[in-house]
Formats: C-alpha cells, sequence, structure tokens
C-alpha cells in the first residue's frame, strides 16, 4: 500500500494508493459476507466493491452477501432495495436474491460509471441510485440472502463504492 504521509494523521485517511489492493488480503479465500444485526459497517465493510486478482494481469468478479432475518414476510407485497452508489467505474452491479446462481438476476445496472474514483482513492465519484423491486416470494421467513455481483472484472479499478443499502418492506407490513 502506498500511503501519503499528508494524510497519516487525518482521520479520514484519504490518498493510501493500492488500498483496493487490500480486499484479496481481508478476503483471501471468498468474497464479503455482511451479517445485519451482527456486523459492525465500520470495521466489517470493504469501502470498494472491486475485483480479485487471480493472478499476472487477470481479475475475476466479486459477489458480497448480505445476511439478514425477517421475522413475517409478506409473499404478495414488492420489497424495495435501494442501493446508493457513491462512486462505479466501468461496473455491472446484479443483485439476486437467495439464490447466487440464478440467471437472470432481479436487477443488473448493465454497464455503469466512468468516474474512476477507485484508482484515484477518491470518495466519491458520479452518484448512482437504484431502486430494485424485489417480490415478496423471493423472500422466507428467517434468514435471507442479497448477492451482489461485481461482473465485470478485465481491471483492478472496476468496482462500486456504495454511500447506502437499504431494503424497504411493503406497507402492510
Amino acid at each position: 500500500m502506498y500511503i501519503n504521509k499528508l494524510y497519516v494523521d487525518h482521520p479520514d485517511r484519504f490518498r493510501q494508493y493500492g488500498l483496493w489492493e487490500r480486499y484479496a488480503d481481508l478476503y483471501p479465500d471468498k468474497d464479503l459476507v455482511y451479517t445485519v444485526g451482527v456486523d459492525d459497517y465500520r470495521k466489517d465493510w470493504f469501502f470498494a466493491q472491486v475485483t480479485r486478482k487471480t493472478g499476472d494481469n487477470a481479475y475475476k468478479s466479486t459477489t458480497w452477501q448480505i445476511k439478514f432475518n425477517l421475522d413475517n414476510v409478506d409473499q404478495a407485497g414488492t420489497y424495495i432495495l435501494r442501493l446508493a452508489l457513491a462512486s462505479a467505474h466501468n461496473s455491472d452491479l446484479q443483485v439476486r436474491i437467495n439464490d447466487p446462481d440464478v440467471n437472470p438476476p432481479v436487477f443488473s445496472s448493465g454497464v455503469i460509471g466512468g468516474d474512476n474514483a477507485i484508482a484515484r482513492h477518491g470518495i466519491r465519484g458520479i452518484y448512482w441510485l437504484f431502486s430494485v423491486e424485489i417480490p415478496g416470494s423471493e423472500l422466507v421467513q428467517g434468514e435471507n440472502t442479497i448477492y451482489l455481483t461485481q461482473a465485470r472484472s478485465s481491471s483492478p479499478f472496476q468496482g462500486i463504492m456504495y454511500d447506502y443499502i437499504r431494503m424497504e418492506s411493503p406497507p402492510s407490513l
């Protein structure tokens, strides 16, 4: 990691070039799994969903999991998954619910972004907001998993920085 000494004592610690390469160090075998109500976003969430280096100039896409419990499910209702992105660069964000292999995904952004905030280690780029409709029939009472896949993987700088992620239940619940 290449740290600009001007920012070492700064609480936000911007401009730590190469920090995206730490993803594979922190998650060497499996991608990020975040459990709502158990994990702490300040230490259990990586700053960017980036590609995983697999060899010399070879990268693969990553799929993050967000696990959460539902006490009740409105099977006939529509849930809204709000995905606010602080940045995206040459990425394709795909969302799947409770099955990482289902095709087509519940949502695919198509290729988005070109602000290169990850390579510049910026804190934001062009803002994106997606409201993804999730049929209640896709969810179960008990444990559910949202799979977020950044599907493009030809460079270390392809990735997404999330601002926030929020799941909203139908008004009936």
